[in-house]
C-alpha cells in the first residue's frame, strides 16, 4: 500500500485520531456495482476497539446503495472535519486546515438484530451525542452496514 506524502500531518495517536472520529458527522463511501463506481455520503457512528474501528451506518433495505452494499467485498471511506481557509498573499500559497481519516474495508449487512441496535445507537450518539430506544418494527425494517475496516489513517493541518 502507497505511504503518505506528508509524513508531518499523518496523526497516529489513536486518542488524536478518536477525536477526528468524534468530531466527524458524515461519512462518505465508495463502492461499485454494475454501473460503475460511486460515493455516498452518510451518517456513521463507530466502535474503536484496541485500534480496530468498525464503522456503522443505516440504509433501505433497497436501492443503488443498498443492493450494492448487500454483497458485501470491498469500500473505501472517507471523513473529514474543522475545515477552515488559511489565506496567505499570493494564490498558490493558500491552505486549509482540517483533519481527515480514509481508509478501506469490507462491508457487510448486519443481520443480527442485537448488532444493528448498537449500530443505530452509534450513528444516533455520533449525531447527538446519546443512545435512544428503537422500536422492533423499526430495527427490522431498516438496513445496517458495518465497515470493518482493514486499514485506516488519519491526517490533519492544523489552524497554526
Amino acid at each position: 500500500m502507497r505511504g503518505m506524502r506528508r509524513k508531518d500531518r499523518e496523526v497516529t495517536d489513536l486518542e488524536q485520531l478518536q477525536d477526528i472520529l468524534d468530531q466527524c458527522q458524515v461519512l462518505r463511501v465508495g463502492g461499485q456495482d454494475e454501473e460503475g463506481m460511486f460515493i455516498v455520503p452518510v451518517n456513521f457512528g463507530y466502535v474503536l476497539d484496541d485500534g480496530k474501528l468498525t464503522l456503522y451506518f443505516h440504509s433501505a433495505h433497497q436501492g443503488r446503495k443498498a443492493d450494492a452494499f448487500q454483497k458485501g467485498g470491498s469500500v473505501a471511506f472517507e471523513m473529514d472535519c474543522g475545515f477552515e481557509l488559511k489565506p496567505a498573499q499570493a494564490a498558490c500559497s493558500f491552505s486549509c486546515a482540517y483533519s481527515s481519516i480514509m481508509g478501506n474495508g469490507v462491508i457487510r449487512l448486519v443481520q443480527d438484530p442485537e448488532e444493528k441496535v448498537l449500530g443505530l445507537n452509534r450513528v444516533m450518539a455520533q449525531l447527538t451525542g446519546r443512545e435512544w430506544d428503537f422500536p422492533e418494527a423499526a430495527v427490522k425494517q431498516t438496513a445496517v452496514f458495518a465497515i470493518e475496516a482493514d486499514h485506516w489513517t488519519g491526517k490533519a493541518n492544523r489552524k497554526d
